[in-house]
């Protein structure tokens, strides 16, 4: 019998899938693997899911809007035995988010000699089967919990009409390249990230350091305090000019993305404001792609601020010592020892010129 409450299924019907959530992605996870070279990985636990499942119903049609954070614990062996032991994670798993925008944040639970041999062995074959995972989320929660969102289960469709919400504002796609004569439609993006127990000073230098930034990005990195110089980090895919630097107060840097229309540059501020346990690091961004503005907000959280962080937690930048501000941000600390080395022999030679005896002819 129909209820006479929600007649033919016209008002908005909610159910919070969160609990099926967790056990479903621990289900569908834990225990992948992969080998390459006799080097093996795979997934030992679900440590976190947090954040929402909702399923919706009005007027006979769903809507799964979801949003979780992950983190996982792996396991690792590489061919001379060597075990190693870390987590991935996750930022974001949502209804809206395409599969080439998953941000997968690795860690070791300690530093070891073959990160980078094992990290390659994660990105290149388990992190493919974590998103072929996530692909199947939205179709098997719809098949698991869509009937009960029906007020008479036997109106409910065999094939329920799905209906993914994906704000304009926020669509994660790549802009394609535009002819030179085109307009590149631009917004603002702002988001701030709260780190505790790290100095202002501490997150300046891993972001203008090469040797810290070598460790956090996970390449070769080609950062510097001088203005005017230019930075690439991730294999060139980043990179900019520096247009000013204060010392743990602020950064302005022109910064654009290597897929981006040619030639188009957004400016990034990042302002550090120091807090009782930390610091607060704001960003502000002019000049993204419209349409790029979450999986531009999401990668300075998952590629930037959260492997800082986990270096800084680990100890990896206790050995590196801070860098010298370069003179009027233009010239770096051993330049001028130099001339001021240079000058020196310079005055000494001049002045033993002068009082030297010279031969009169």
């Amino acid at each position: 019998m129909t209820d006479m409450r929600n007649v033919n299924n016209w008002h908005w019907v909610n159910k919070d899938c969160r609990p099926w959530a967790k056990q479903y992605l621990q289900q569908k996870l834990v225990g992948l693997q992969a080998e390459n070279n006799g080097n093996k990985v795979s997934i030992a636990s679900l440590d976190d899911c947090t954040g929402d499942v909702d399923l919706n119903q009005r007027k006979g049609k769903l809507m799964a809007i979801y949003d979780v954070a992950l983190k996982l614990s792996w396991q690792g062996e590489l061919k001379n035995g060597t075990k190693a032991f870390g987590n991935i994670h996750v930022p974001e798993v949502a209804y809206d988010t395409e599969l080439e925008d998953y941000v997968f944040d690795i860690s070791f639970n300690s530093p070891s000699q073959d990160e980078d041999e094992l990290k390659r062995l994660i990105r290149s074959e388990l992190t493919p089967q974590l998103r072929s995972k996530f692909s199947n989320f939205t179709q098997d929660l719809i098949h698991t919990h869509s009937s009960d969102l029906y007020a008479d289960k036997n109106s409910a469709p065999s094939t329920p009409t799905l209906i993914q919400r994906k704000p304009i504002s926020s669509t994660p796609t790549i802009s394609k390249k535009k002819d030179n004569n085109e307009t590149v439609k631009t917004t603002i993006v702002d988001h701030s990230y709260e780190f505790k127990g790290i100095t202002a000073r501490e997150v300046y230098e891993s972001l203008l350091n090469s040797k810290r930034a070598d460790i956090w990005s996970h390449n070769k990195s080609k950062v510097s305090k001088k203005i005017g110089s230019e930075f690439q980090l991730f294999d060139g895919n980043v990179h900019g000019v520096l247009l000013q630097a204060a010392s743990a107060k602020s950064i302005v840097q022109t910064w654009r993305f290597k897929s981006w229309p040619k030639e188009h540059y957004s400016t990034v501020t990042i302002l550090f404001v120091d807090k009782p346990e930390g610091v607060l690091v704001n960003v502000n961004q002019v000049g993204v792609p419209v349409g790029q503005e979450e999986i531009i907000r999401r990668n300075w959280i998952g590629y930037y601020w959260t492997p800082i962080k986990e270096c800084h937690d680990r100890g990896q930048f206790k050995d590196i010592p801070y860098q010298s501000d370069p003179l009027f941000g233009l010239i770096e600390t051993k330049n001028i020892i130099w001339a001021v080395v240079i000058l020196i022999i310079l005055v000494v030679s001049f002045t033993a010129y002068l009082v030297s005896p010279h031969i009169v002819l």
